[in-house]
């Protein structure tokens, strides 16, 4: 399946989806009418049972730079931009697939969040993260509540008050970003992680990203429950028994 938006294109074939965003000559800057397609296109993957793994990539020389500042200049990005970007961002956090973004370039103040919402975020050596929001005068988003469960509340307080931005090797170091891929050869490379982690969206990993977002907030007694339900339903799921089949077989699970 291919579909194209006016500012971002998807595509989805055997258990993955890819979200490319295809604004190059904005840096894949955030406008209004780009976050609709954003919200559109998840909503679509989040739909489809088919679909394991969602991958987000950028075309160009950046991942994503966030929200579009000449919009945001002219007066064409309102309040309800807000409220919606963080729709697109949850909806990112809570479909039942494992999403892995390829962060190149430049992903600067949306991007980050963007990446904060998934489950894996590669990058490379050369980008440039960072949350210039403050800058700005405004507030960079929900990574206010996100980052410091990545990096700790001392290094999320530095980046988002001071709105430097940081290399991938630091962003790794401190936990930011998830892996690295060289700048000569990441596409491939990063197909490579994808392709990792299609060949492990079974069932049980995509019930362990669930329990272990609602598990993140929760006491131990709600976290123990919130386990037991999944491993429960995991034990009488069909990957279960695949797995299992596979084991005595000495071969790779496929799953369905």
């Amino acid at each position: 399946m291919r579909r194209e938006f006016e500012h971002l294109i998807y595509t989805s074939e055997d258990k993955l989806a890819t979200i490319r965003f295809n604004r190059p000559e904005r840096l894949n800057a955030m406008s209004f009418p780009a976050k609709k397609d954003l919200k559109a296109a998840l909503e679509i993957a989040a739909a489809d049972d088919s679909v394991r793994v969602l991958a987000l990539r950028g075309e160009g020389r950046a991942f994503c730079t966030g929200i579009d500042l000449k919009d945001l200049s002219t007066g064409k990005i309102g309040a309800d931009n807000f409220a919606l970007w963080e729709e697109c961002l949850r909806l990112i956090e809570t479909m039942d697939k494992l999403v892995i973004a390829l962060m190149h370039g430049y992903a600067l103040g949306g991007g980050v969040q963007l990446g904060l919402a998934c489950d894996l975020r590669i990058g490379t050596p050369s980008a440039k993260f960072g949350l210039p929001a403050a800058k700005e005068g405004l507030l960079p988003g929900l990574a206010v509540w996100r980052l410091a469960r990545f990096v700790g509340m001392g290094r999320a307080k530095e980046l988002a008050l001071w709105g430097e931005p940081i290399d991938g090797n630091e962003a790794l170091r401190i936990g930011l970003v998830t892996r690295l891929v060289s700048d000569e050869n990441r596409d491939a490379e990063f197909d490579a992680y994808v392709a990792k982690t299609v060949a492990n969206a079974s069932q049980g990993a995509r019930a362990t990203k669930r329990a272990m977002n609602l598990a993140a907030t929760a006491d131990f007694e709600s976290a123990l429950e919130i386990y037991m339900d999944l491993q429960s339903k995991g034990l009488a799921s069909a990957d279960f028994e695949e797995a299992m089949r596979a084991y005595r077989e000495k071969r790779d699970a496929r799953w369905g």
